[in-house]
């Protein structure tokens, strides 16, 4: 998306709702909003067009489904190389995201695991990549705020 759209205040009301429920009807969701259902559909056909809203997902309860361990990464690549490293870890089913960032370390990986064994195996795979020149792990002890919506959170909007 080139630049960035600007929001009024019914564009800001319907993503709320859909952070909220993003299975809700246009029905519902125009008689919620005091809107015809083809103001809704139109409205988030546009949202969609414009790359502000990138899709609509299931937010999954890692934990429950065995994933314990949650993990930061924190990597130091051979210059020239960054990309490709980083898209190549990408490629891994552990990996929830992957940042380029600025600092003393050129990557930041989010990664998901089912005990210790499993982030140890990944973690020397990771280390045995050619361009990988060191990496610190981190291990969350407790989540205190995961909400990558919370621009848009009630009282926000």
């Amino acid at each position: 998306m080139e630049g960035s759209m600007k929001l009024d205040e019914l564009d800001r009301e319907i993503i709320s709702e859909l952070i909220r429920n993003a299975r809700v009807s246009y029905r519902e969701l125009a008689k919620k909003l005091g809107l015809s259902v083809a103001t809704v559909a139109y409205r988030v056909s546009k949202l969609q067009k414009s790359g502000l809203i990138k899709g609509f997902t299931t937010i999954l309860n890692y934990e429950e489904l065995g994933y314990e361990i949650t993990a930061i990464i924190k990597l130091v690549i051979k210059e020239g190389r960054l990309l490709e490293v980083q898209r190549e870890i990408a490629s891994e089913k552990n990996v929830v995201a992957v940042y380029d960032v600025t600092g003393e370390v050129d990557s930041i990986i989010i990664c998901r695991f089912r005990d210790r064994h499993e982030m140890s195996a990944f973690i020397k795979k990771i280390l045995k990549m050619p361009y990988v020149e060191r990496s610190s792990t981190h291990v969350v002890l407790e989540v205190v705020k995961e909400d990558f919506n919370s621009l848009f959170s009630e009282g926000d909007t």
